[in-house]
């Protein structure tokens, strides 16, 4: 069904995992009042007439699908929640610096995608794909080599 329809829930979702995910529609929901412009009086009449409720609190999972499916309906589509806090560009930006320093022998993308492949012990095609631990692992240690390399110019 859509994004926001009825849900299977599976034998290993935690609590912890549902109140995430109430979380995060209830966190959609606000986003659509006011993406969507609805003023305070107008929010509570779609959710009485929605789901008999009038608050997004008291919304039990189906609640929450149906106001999500009915704001898609006008046109809300929520943004995004996961942004990978800048580190593919962060890594690309020391990459280029570690290159000015002299640090070196090939610049390209693909001596840089072989180098996370390296540090990781996994290959990606792209660093948009890097997971967020293994980001943080890259960028720690393009850190290193720069530093080194600043140590050596300076010498």
């Amino acid at each position: 069904m859509t994004q926001y329809g009825p849900r299977r829930f599976t034998a290993h979702s935690s609590p912890t995992q549902e109140a995430a995910l109430r979380r995060r529609e209830l966190g959609h929901i606000h986003q659509g009042r006011s993406a969507l412009g609805w003023s305070e009086d107008d929010y509570r009449f779609h959710l009485q007439n929605l789901t008999g409720k009038s608050s997004s609190a008291d919304l039990d999972a189906a609640g929450r699908g149906k106001v999500l499916a009915h704001m898609s309906t006008l046109g809300f589509k929520p943004k995004a929640t996961f942004k990978p806090f800048g580190q593919p560009e962060k890594i690309k930006w020391l990459w280029k610096k570690l290159d000015q320093a002299g640090g070196l022998r090939d610049s390209g993308d693909a001596a840089l995608l072989a180098f996370v492949a390296r540090t990781t012990g996994t290959s990606f095609s792209d660093l948009k794909f890097l997971p967020t631990a293994m980001a943080s692992k890259v960028i720690e240690a393009l850190k290193s080599m720069l530093d080194r390399a600043k140590a050596t110019l300076r010498q």
